[in-house]
């Protein structure tokens, strides 16, 4: 039997400058076991954690820290963001699988940036099925999952979809407009866009509330 697992799937979206990677980072700075998954570099100068650009160093860098906190930045190849994070959410869901059988209580936090590059509407493989298993079923092997990105639109609705948590930064354009006010119920496209920066929108368990970074 799976140990307990409250892990959550949380979407941060705005445009560029809004705040939304201001309050990514301040999320998961909060997670004892973390991997960012980073195509942007933009962890590598972040307190805390440890720069890796392969999947081999990823897993390297778990098993040498298992047994206590660790965060790990890991920085794919340029082109191949979509391969990288399949190969990634595969490793984390059998490394937490002491968690889906009852011995390990340790859960695991996944933040995925860039996500509309990464796990797009449109265009994933079907080889590339790995991240979609974690919205969809990683909650069971104790994987908590954030994802980021400027454009909500672009993102694929199987995690927009699974998404317990929601925070609306600023947005651009109609289509990411009528997508976020979508996701937040209730909200209209002009009070997403009257938004101030580091300013946003957050919704939970139907809860609607404004905050600031």
């Amino acid at each position: 039997m799976a140990a307990f697992s409250d892990a959550g799937r949380i979407g941060v979206w705005g445009r560029s400058g809004s705040g939304k990677s201001t309050l990514a980072k301040r999320l998961i700075a909060k997670r004892k076991r973390a991997v960012v998954f980073d195509p942007q570099d933009e962890y590598q100068h972040e307190r805390g954690f440890f720069r890796v650009t392969t999947i081999d160093d990823v897993r390297a860098y778990m098993a040498r820290n298992w047994r206590r906190s660790f965060r790990v930045a890991y920085v794919p190849p340029a082109g191949q963001e979509m391969a990288a994070l399949d190969r990634l959410s595969k490793l984390l869901k059998v490394a937490q699988r002491p968690f889906f059988e009852g011995h390990d209580d340790r859960q695991i936090c996944l933040l995925v940036e860039e996500m509309n590059e990464c796990f797009p509407v449109t265009g994933i493989p079907r080889a590339y099925g790995g991240f979609g298993d974690l919205c969809s079923r990683g909650r069971h092997s104790g994987v908590e999952l954030i994802g980021v990105s400027q454009r909500i639109a672009e993102v694929n609705t199987r995690f927009r979809g699974n998404c317990t948590e929601t925070y609306v930064f600023r947005q651009k354009g109609p289509r990411d407009l009528k997508a976020a006010s979508d996701e937040l119920g209730g909200v209209t496209a002009a009070e997403i866009q009257a938004l101030q920066p580091h300013h946003y929108i957050h919704e939970k368990d139907g809860t609607i509330t404004k905050g600031k970074n």
